[in-house]
């Protein structure tokens, strides 16, 4: 973790950064996030990231008086502060502070936490990952970005357990939904699928920049549901998220996944490189 973050209209250094013991967000996870790529001192895709906060705070209901533009500038004097060259950033956003009540009242004042993390965020020739599969245990309004991820921290300790980087998460007819902090791809016949965005389906900002990307470089998207037997077959498999941006696949449950040759994973790399530049 960096030196400074944000919290409640103060920046401070991480060892001073406290919040009430009756936020609601450590009561209920009454709390929705975001999480920004920092590239180059640089929020990526800043607008699509505050588009799918706004419709976060809208569905919790979470009073929406927030000036983002001020936001904008806290997120950038943050990245100064701590020298964030490459990394995210962390916007936390609750409903507020008060006495542990499952009611709520109307006048809370919502509480904003920022904070920043140092990683290497996309790297084109990073180590292709390992995957396992389990039911999707999650509540049922995953669009929603909240903070209540008890379902996903578990089911991502199981895929480390077995020396994996991610787990895939399956309905209760088998379909894929999606990975515990990412979408799912695979590759067909030359064309890109993903699960189409429903309840179920974070809209993912890399998801959504990935199917800008193809369409620009015209390669064929197709948004509709597959099961675990479809990657078995694919052509190849990769995983979209804001941390990592795209990481491709070689194992699932164990079994060995094909390598995409077709090259659709280099071309989306490389207009993903250019986007950062």
């Amino acid at each position: 973790m960096s030196g400074y973050s944000f919290v409640n209209g103060k920046y401070v250094p991480n060892y001073q950064a406290n919040i009430s013991i009756n936020d609601r967000s450590i009561h209920f996870a009454d709390a929705v996030y975001e999480v920004i790529t920092v590239y180059n001192f640089n929020l990526l895709f800043w607008h699509d990231h505050i588009a799918r906060l706004r419709n976060s705070l809208k569905h919790l209901n979470i009073k929406n008086n927030i000036k983002f533009e001020t936001l904008y500038f806290n997120c950038l004097e943050l990245i100064k502060k701590n020298d964030l060259k490459e990394g995210i950033i962390y916007i936390h956003i609750s409903r507020g502070i008060a006495k542990r009540n499952h009611n709520w009242s109307n006048i809370l004042k919502p509480s904003i936490i920022i904070s920043c993390i140092y990683k290497k965020t996309f790297n084109p020739n990073a180590k292709k990952i390992s995957l396992i599969s389990d039911n999707d245990m999650r509540w049922k309004k995953c669009y929603i970005k909240s903070v209540s991820l008890l379902p996903n921290v578990l089911l991502k300790q199981k895929a480390l357990l077995k020396n994996a980087q991610e787990c895939i998460m399956l309905d209760d007819k088998g379909f894929v939904t999606e990975a515990t902090t990412s979408n799912v791809w695979i590759i067909k016949k030359n064309r890109l699928i993903t699960t189409p965005l429903s309840s179920n389906i974070l809209a993912g900002v890399t998801r959504k920049k990935i199917i800008e990307f193809a369409n620009i470089l015209k390669i064929k998207v197709l948004e509709k549901k597959f099961k675990i037997s479809d990657i078995y077959t694919a052509d190849g498999t990769f995983i979209s998220n804001s941390s990592s941006l795209l990481l491709e696949a070689i194992s699932l449950n164990k079994k060995t996944l094909k390598i995409d040759h077709s090259g659709l994973i280099n071309k989306i790399k490389n207009i993903i490189s250019l986007s950062l530049k």
